[in-house]
């Protein structure tokens, strides 16, 4: 059965690092972005034009590679958490998860009984999976058991009750949005605020404290840095066009120069 590599390492106190897409389309992205040394990568279906025909083909070819593959749904929902499980995806990460009540669903949502309530579904890509266990309960666990969730942080609601979050059961990791929590804080763009570095190190330690992982999504390597330092351990570099452009300016100035 195929192991969650991002799941096992930040059991075993790992880092992982990753990166987030949002134009690329071609599955092949999958490969290129193993090829680079990456982790996983996140699907964002939040902000990005992603349809679930879209996130199907790159989900499927991501599992005959290393890398992991990660999707950001649009919501917390029953369908989106369970279907995009059903075609691939090895992490669900949910924005704007501010309350227990919704990480528990999400861990509902995203597990079989008894754990959750999730579908018993074996889609055609897990058939010969399925196959490796004699008894279905044993194969229903090691899915249970390979399944990332992700709870992103982007809210003072969500700071207050972060502790309570991180510690309900099949919570793995609770993933800061900082742009959107420094908007909530009436701080936008101010992600090294004071305030806003004070509430984001409260997650931390709630993720210290609860024996989860904590990590960032954001493009400045010095703040993902210092981050790393304090103990995050799920680290998210920003999108793929933005190393792009970033990577394009370089060489032009390079060659201009």
């Amino acid at each position: 059965m195929r192991v969650n590599r991002i799941k096992q390492k930040l059991k075993n106190g790992e880092a992982v690092y990753g990166i987030m897409i949002k134009e690329a389309h071609n599955v092949n992205i999958a490969e290129i972005l193993e090829i680079a040394g990456y982790d996983y990568f996140v699907i964002d279906m939040e902000h990005a034009y992603y349809d679930m025909s879209d996130i199907a083909d790159i989900l499927q070819y991501a599992r005959k590679t290393e890398i992991t593959a990660v999707v950001r749904i649009p919501r917390l929902d029953y369908a989106y958490v369970a279907k995009t499980l059903d075609m691939g995806a090895e992490g669900i990460w949910v924005p704007h998860l501010d309350t227990v009540e919704e990480a528990r669903n999400l861990v509902a949502f995203g597990k079989y009984p008894p754990e959750g309530k999730r579908g018993a579904a074996v889609p055609v890509f897990r058939q010969k999976e399925r196959q490796e266990f004699k008894q279905a309960a044993d194969y229903f666990r090691a899915v249970n058991e390979e399944t990332l969730l992700i709870a992103q942080i982007e809210s003072r609601e969500a700071i207050a009750n972060v502790e309570a979050i991180t510690a309900v059961a099949g919570i793995d990791v609770a993933m800061m949005g900082t742009q959107d929590l420094s908007l909530d804080m009436g701080l936008p763009g101010q992600g090294s605020h004071p305030e806003v570095k004070a509430a984001i190190q409260r997650v931390v330690d709630a993720c210290r404290k609860n024996g989860k992982a904590s990590g960032n999504h954001i493009p400045g390597i010095d703040e993902l840095r210092y981050w790393t330092g304090q103990g995050m351990r799920m680290i998210t570099h920003s999108y793929e066009t933005n190393l792009i452009i970033e990577k394009g300016r370089e060489v032009l100035k390079a060659l201009k120069g």
